[in-house]
């Protein structure tokens, strides 16, 4: 049972990077947020939210200083990835985003726990990250 799962999670992670492949990558940032692509960052052992945006969108030019304070108030606990939706569209077909922003939680086997749509405020998120295993 074990071997079948890790097996699945690298299936998963292959898939999700050949995916990504094409695709350019963020330069890393000074903001805390991680450079690495989405399939990396679900597969090295943290959890993750990432969201599904456009630069253009006002929530989510507005959810961007909330993400840069999470990644830099948990560094080393969590990866917080923007995932622009024009640039990885695959991406975000393969999680069937519908709407922007949207907020994927991860948990640190890169396992989906839940959604949000729209704009998330920083102490709503922050009251989830006990379900994660993150403690202040």
């Amino acid at each position: 049972m074990k071997i079948a799962r890790i097996m699945l999670m690298s299936a998963m992670v292959l898939l999700l990077t050949a995916l990504a492949i094409g695709c350019k990558s963020d330069p890393p940032t000074e903001s805390g947020l991680t450079s690495m692509l989405l399939p990396q960052a679900i597969a090295n052992g943290k959890p993750t939210i990432a969201e599904f945006g456009r630069g253009t969108c006002i929530p989510c030019k507005q959810m961007k200083p909330i993400l840069e304070e999470l990644a830099k108030d948990f560094e080393g606990k969590l990866n917080v990835v923007i995932v622009s939706i024009d640039d990885y569209q695959a991406l975000t077909s393969h999680y069937r985003i519908a709407a922007i922003p949207t907020q994927v939680v991860f948990d640190s086997e890169g396992k989906e726990l839940g959604r949000h749509i729209g704009l998330w405020p920083k102490d709503q998120i922050i009251r989830i990250l006990p379900q994660l295993g993150i403690t202040d």
